[in-house]
Parts: structure tokens; sequence; C-alpha cells
């Protein structure tokens, strides 16, 4: 099973030499572009590195495993889906952390006033643990390169994910190619993904402007767009497929492509309006709320039509469907675990409360197993068992609003807490281990960063005018 786990938007940050001995990334000779491009370079020597000043962080190493000091660098990744899922117009996500490893970029251009430069952009992966660099990818886009893409820093690097939808890093570059008597000079634009082991996974090259402003998803590019379906185009090679729409306002379900959830409405049986997924490869329909296991509480509602749902993300095959209870004054959904390709009921869980004026996704958090979350969807935060449904604790009304950032291996919920700042807690018992955990040191985050985030290993990445990567602790 393979955990989407719910990272923390990133921030720009100032990053400077690391602590532990690094080593060379993937041993090729050339960037995406073709060019020459340098090997990954060495970390520097123990001691170089800023040291930990901070509040001792609960259930994390004590001194972090390596650390980052400020030297006019630029930060982190761009994150589009991290950005869309927030519901917030024009978001700036960042995001530290890919998959097992830290991702930081930087911006080296020279732009001079009046004049044409070329834009040169640099991603580093690095292995958490260590601090080792796994690679380093460098793209340089010429001035005459006119492709119809900004050239700015997130354009041209961004987190994303592969077909499998495990996590990688998508790296864009434009070249030029020139002019032979009559025919014109034309440009080109590559676009590369990289594990984050730093293993190159695939990479297309395509001519012309059509080509230089493509989305990417899945490891696929959306080279054309229609009614309710669009075609992808695997990225390394392949025949291009349809794939259906997502739809509007849907969070990704699923691995790759994943699944696709709509309302439908029935004329001829008036049945009302239903969630029903679908396979958004095939278009096939896989369920709908009519062939699921309804929770307890809804078993004696005699029109299934009346019952309301949404799907949330949860795993790759797992989500949780919530659903709404009947009556105008009722601002509590039943939460269950269901099995996303199936509908089958996993685990019936608790009520959750929820702010009437906010009905998104709101924050999820899951264990490292995979077998604790906590949820809060504008009301207060509850955590359960993703297996049994069983409640570990809600918040009560006169309790400070706990949202979730993520949750240690041994069992520290991390949390944004009103007026207490980033704040852990005991995950079984809800109890406050330590508060106001982050100091900035006089260097302002962007308005849209929060400073700690998790790998899928579960090392803690703390950002602000330094960087530190800390340890997960285990459970004793």
């Amino acid at each position: 099973m393979k955990i989407r786990t719910g990272l923390v938007v990133g921030t720009v940050l100032t990053l400077g030499l690391l602590t532990a001995c690094g080593g060379d990334g993937d041993p090729q000779d050339t960037d995406a572009t073709g060019r020459a491009k340098p090997k990954a370079s060495p970390s520097a020597t123990k001691g170089t590195s800023p040291a930990y000043e901070g509040d001792e962080l609960p259930g994390l190493s004590a001194e972090p495993a390596w650390s980052l000091k400020g030297a006019g660098l630029k930060g982190c990744a761009d994150d589009p889906a991290k950005a869309a899922a927030t519901e917030v117009v024009n978001f700036d996500a960042q995001t530290c952390v890919l998959g097992d490893a830290v991702v930081l970029t930087e911006d080296l251009s020279e732009h001079s006033e009046g004049e044409a430069t070329d834009s040169r952009f640099r991603a580093r992966l690095y292995d958490p643990a260590t601090g080792e660099v796994r690679r380093t990818v460098d793209v340089t886009v010429p001035a005459e390169w006119q492709g119809d893409r900004d050239l700015s820093l997130d354009q041209f690097m961004q987190v994303s994910e592969w077909k499998d939808g495990s996590p990688a890093l998508l790296v864009v570059s434009g070249d030029v190619v020139e002019g032979d008597g009559l025919k014109k000079a034309s440009i080109t634009t590559t676009y590369t993904m990289y594990a984050p082991s730093g293993k190159e996974l695939g990479s297309s090259t395509l001519s012309g402007e059509d080509g230089s402003r493509l989305t990417v998803e899945a490891g696929h590019l959306l080279t054309k767009e229609e009614y309710k379906k669009d075609t992808y185009t695997p990225i390394g090679g392949g025949t291009p497929i349809e794939v259906r729409d997502r739809g509007l306002e849907q969070a990704p379900l699923g691995a790759g492509f994943g699944y696709r959830v709509v309302s439908t409405w029935s004329v001829i049986d008036g049945s009302g309006s239903r969630l029903s997924v679908s396979d958004r490869l095939t278009g096939k329909e896989l369920w709908n709320l009519r062939d699921v296991d309804r929770p307890a509480a809804l078993a004696d509602v005699e029109d299934s039509g009346d019952l309301e749902a949404r799907l949330l993300p949860l795993t790759d095959d797992k989500g949780i469907l919530a659903w709404e209870q009947p009556g105008d004054d009722v601002d509590e959904e039943i939460l269950t675990v269901v099995d996303l390709g199936t509908g089958r009921l996993i685990a019936e869980g608790p009520e959750q409360d929820l702010d009437e004026l906010s009905r998104g996704w709101g924050s999820t958090v899951l264990s490292p197993d995979g077998g604790t979350v906590v949820t809060q969807f504008g009301g207060g935060a509850v955590a359960w068992n993703t297996e049994t449904g069983a409640e570990l604790w809600r918040q009560e009304a006169d309790e400070h609003t706990i949202t979730p950032l993520g949750l240690t291996a041994g069992g520290v919920l991390y949390a944004s807490v009103d007026t207490m700042g980033i704040t852990a807690l005991e995950l079984k018992t809800k109890k406050v281990l330590a508060s106001d955990l982050v100091e900035y040191q006089g260097v302002p985050l962007t308005g849209d960063a929060e400073p700690l985030q998790f790998t899928t290993d579960g090392y803690a990445v703390l950002t602000g005018a330094d960087l530190f990567v800390f340890a997960p602790e285990e459970k004793q």
C-alpha cells in the first residue's frame, strides 16, 4: 500500500552548505537539452553548517541529521497540484520534499536590464538521512527561446507524479534550432522526469511553440483537450491515450490517472443525484452510492436518492467517503473508509464537524503505517483508526482549533494550533507536548508557507532562515 502523505506547503528560504559528505548524482554527462552539465557537487565538510538552537521537537531526533545555512539561494519546488487543492486563487504552493527526498531549487539567471540573457535553473535532490546530493539537474534556456512559458523557476521545475502515481520531479528545458536556408529557426521544449532517487524516468522533446507550455499528469503530456476527455502522450514515448477529465474541484484519487467522481441524475426513475465513481482511462462506472454499504446511522433512510456523500483521498487504493446526514440543521458528516476501485466498506469511522462556511477538502494526515488518520474539515479535528473506525479523540468546543500537518512514526502529531503556533501533541491522547516550536530567526516566510514538512519515510524538514532535517524517532 502506498500512502499519499499530505505534504505541508514549503517556503522560500536561503540555503547554503550542508554537514554530511556528499556524492555524485546519476552519472550522466548531459542535461535534458543535451548540454554538458556538472555532476552533483559534494557536500561541505562537517562544521560549516548552522547549529540548531531551537526547541527540541518531540518524536524527532534531538539534533538535526544535517542542515543548510543561508547563502542567498532560493528554496523549494513549485507544487501545482498542491496549489490547485487549496481552492485558493493565485496560491503559490511550494514543497521541500519529494517522496523520500528533500528537493531544493534555485534560479541562477543573471538578467541585465534591457538585455536578453539566458535563463538558468537548478534542482537538487538530497538524501534526507545523510544530506548526500543524489542528483543535480541544471537547465539553461537560451534568450532566443520564444516559447509560451514564463521564464520563471516555477514554470521549469515542478513537483509532479510518474505514471504509477509515485512522486517525481518535472524539469522543463528549452532550446533553439537554427534556421537553414529558407527554413526558419524553431524552438524545442524538453520535458524530463526524475524519481526521488535521482533516476531519470523518461524524457520527451517537442518542436514548435504549441509544445512549449504543456501540462503534465501521471507522467504524460496533455497534448489535446476536448469536451469531457483529453489526450495524453506518455513522456519517454508511447501511444497517446484518451483520458476522462477529473472534473472541477476534485482532488486527485488513486494512483496514476486514478478515478473520476461525478453526481448522476436519473430522469427515468427520479432517483436523484448520487455520487458515481468511474475509471478515468476506460470511462467505465465502477460503483455508485447505491452499490455500497451505508453507515449504520443511515441504514433506515428509505430513499437512497436523499443521501449524498463526497469522496476524499486517503491512500492510492483507499478513500474517505464522507456521508452527509439528512436534515437542514445537520453539520456533521459520517466518515467511512472505502476501497476506491469497488466502493467496498472497509471501516465505519466517527462523525466529523463541518464549519458551515467550509465544505472543502480540509486537512487530512495519515500515520506512516497507515493505521491512524487525523481529519479536520473546518470544525474541530478528529483522530481515528482507519482499520476499525474507532475514534481516538475529538476536539472539544472550548479548545483551540487543530489543523494537522504531519504524524511521526513515534506517534506525535504536529499541527498548527490557534494562538499556539506549531504544536506537537501526543497522538493517542491529544496531550500538548510542546508549542510555539518554530523560531523564524527574523527572516519572514512567504505568506503561503508553512515551515514543517515530512518525507514519506518520516524525516522532518524545518525551514526558516536555515534548513534543518531531523530523523524520526521510533515508538518505544
